[in-house]
């Protein structure tokens, strides 16, 4: 997958976070997408190691259930915009 935009990237990663630890079908429910999208968000996630898994169980299905969550590079990476959304807030945006 391309990369998915930085928004994009920060709202899914923000969401793991906060969800954590989370499985798939709870990930599509949060983000309101389809089972196609999310999985490219995560594969791309995962291959970049910002989500890491957390857990992997077999269960009556095909594949094994497994739970996910931020993995310490992805903390640092949203502590970074944390850091600049609340710089902006507290200076304004910067002049062009």
């Amino acid at each position: 997958m391309e990369n998915p935009g930085l928004r994009t990237l920060i709202s899914f990663l923000n969401q793991v976070k906060r969800q954590a630890p989370v499985n798939f079908s709870g990930l599509a429910r949060g983000r309101r997408r389809g089972y196609g999208m999310v999985n490219r968000y995560l594969r791309y996630c995962m291959g970049k190691d910002l989500i890491i898994i957390v857990s992997e169980r077999r269960t009556r299905g095909r594949y094994p259930s497994k739970t996910y969550a931020l993995s310490e590079r992805g903390s640092k990476l949203l502590a970074i915009f944390d850091e600049e959304k609340e710089e902006t807030a507290v200076r304004g945006p910067r002049p062009h």
